[in-house]
């Protein structure tokens, strides 16, 4: 069996939970939210964030979420993964909002239910580290929405409609912007630059975008252990064009270098050096957390 999941807690669901399914809100609206973790020689490193971003913006959603429950999931979730020789791969949470029938309206009450998936881990995920990605700039524009601005929910079709953008293997992510042309970040990580004056950047999310738990990481903890200032603010494209240094992140790959930015059109915008901070953002990320090695 090489196609593992979990609904609920159980490995496979039952015909009754199938149909349950189709009830489900989730499916139905998007009502729901999703964690991709990164497992490593049998570890989580960074569950506990993914624990508190997923219960936190359940509530905005209108969803409870009791942390102790998906995280009772996960373990189990992985320990059937151990018992079958698997330690190392990418997992999915989802939580949806549970069975709603038709209509908008929440339910009074309900259940959320939990989805646990697995697939291998990505197999360019050393080289991209190591030799940084080429990236291009996305034509489809991300709509302003404060209200769910932040929250990873079930809704992706803005990232979906950017990332068919391209098919050439050239680009290994897109970066995404909004309606008056500031950026936001890429179609699956958040972005960091470093501008002509030496200052670390990363957009202002307050609009639009996903609060990664990386992004969260590196404001919270590496950016200040080395005592390098960091600014969230909004990033105009002539200041992404004119940066010494770009980087995207994620919970998976950690920190990505950009070596170059083409345009939509495939026009070559900005070639980027190696850069000495990023690196030492990087070999500290590894130091705090040896998974990402």
């Amino acid at each position: 069996m090489t196609d593992w999941c979990s609904i609920n807690g159980r490995l496979m669901p039952s015909e009754i939970e199938s149909a349950a399914l189709l009830d489900d809100r989730g499916l139905a609206y998007g009502h729901g939210l999703f964690e991709t973790i990164l497992l490593r020689n049998g570890h989580l490193p960074l569950l506990n964030r993914h624990l508190q971003r997923i219960c936190g913006d359940a509530a905005t959603l209108g969803i409870s979420i009791p942390r102790e429950i998906p995280a009772q999931y996960i373990e189990q979730f992985c320990s059937i993964l151990s018992e079958n020789g698997i330690s190392d791969g990418v997992i999915k949470l989802i939580a949806t909002a549970g069975q709603g029938g038709r209509g908008y309206k929440s339910p009074s009450t309900s259940e959320p239910n939990f989805i646990c998936r697995y697939s291998p881990l990505p197999d360019d995920l050393n080289s991209q580290c190591q030799q940084g990605i080429q990236v291009r700039c996305c034509q489809h524009r991300l709509p302003a929405n404060a209200a769910l601005a932040g929250v990873k929910h079930l809704n992706r079709l803005d990232q979906i409609i950017a990332r068919n953008e391209w098919n050439s293997s050239d680009y290994a992510e897109g970066l995404m912007f909004s309606a008056d042309d500031k950026l936001i970040e890429a179609v699956s990580a958040n972005v960091f630059l470093r501008d002509v004056r030496g200052q670390w950047l990363t957009p202002d999310l307050k609009n639009a975008g996903i609060t990664g738990v990386m992004r969260s990481l590196l404001l919270e903890e590496l950016f200040p252990q080395m005592g390098i200032p960091v600014s969230i603010r909004d990033i105009d494209r002539r200041q992404l064009l004119n940066c010494e240094t770009l980087f995207v992140c994620n919970s998976i790959r950690g920190i990505i270098p950009v070596t170059k930015i083409f345009s939509a059109c495939g026009e070559l915008q900005k070639t980027l050096p190696g850069d000495r901070q990023m690196r030492m953002l990087m070999t500290e990320l590894v130091s705090n957390y040896p998974h990402y090695q």
